[in-house]
């Protein structure tokens, strides 16, 4: 009996990320606002941050996981649908606030049941910091609504002082 380690490729062909950033940006770009996080993460994509990995996905847990699961680090984006919603309003969560996130993903398993499922199977970044903006419209159609669009330009922002304040902190 022979036991191999490793055998398969990490998904998308990458290598194992023990100590790297990801950015996530998840979304669906023909649902208006719900492309809010692609549209991020195209940005910060263009911005060539070294040591950071950026990725889009759909609303699929299973590619979320593996994603984020060896990361020392994932920040994601999503759109956010709640009782409360603000289009535009852009909120920072963390793993201590999942608990009292409120189910605001627009897919039908939200980012705090993906997280509670990655740590129950061991698959979760040291650190994760989630971005959600809310909506005004998740129908269907292509472009974002004036107030997300709008959001856009100050979460990549946001995103880019979490990465240099993550670069500072390792100096």
């Amino acid at each position: 009996m022979h036991i191999v380690l490793s055998a398969f490729p990490e998904p998308d062909g990458g290598t194992t990320l023990t100590d790297g950033t990801i950015v996530i940006g998840i979304g669906n770009r023909f649902r208006r606002d719900d492309g809010v996080g692609p549209a991020v993460s195209d940005e910060i994509a263009a911005r060539a941050v070294a040591g950071v990995r950026v990725v889009t996905t759909a609303d699929d847990p299973t590619a979320l996981l593996e994603s984020w699961g060896s990361a020392a680090r994932a920040l994601v984006i999503d759109a956010a649908v709640c009782e409360d919603s603000m289009p535009g309003r852009i909120r920072r969560w963390s793993v201590s606030d999942l608990e009292a996130m409120p189910a605001v993903s627009t897919h039908a398993l939200g980012l705090a049941q993906t997280a509670a499922l990655g740590q129950a199977l061991g698959r979760m970044p040291a650190e994760l910091v989630i971005f959600t903006v809310d909506t005004a419209d998740t129908r269907d159609g292509v472009g974002l609504t004036p107030a997300v669009a709008a959001a856009v330009p100050k979460l990549v922002e946001a995103v880019m002082a979490e990465l240099t304040q993550a670069a500072d902190y390792r100096m």
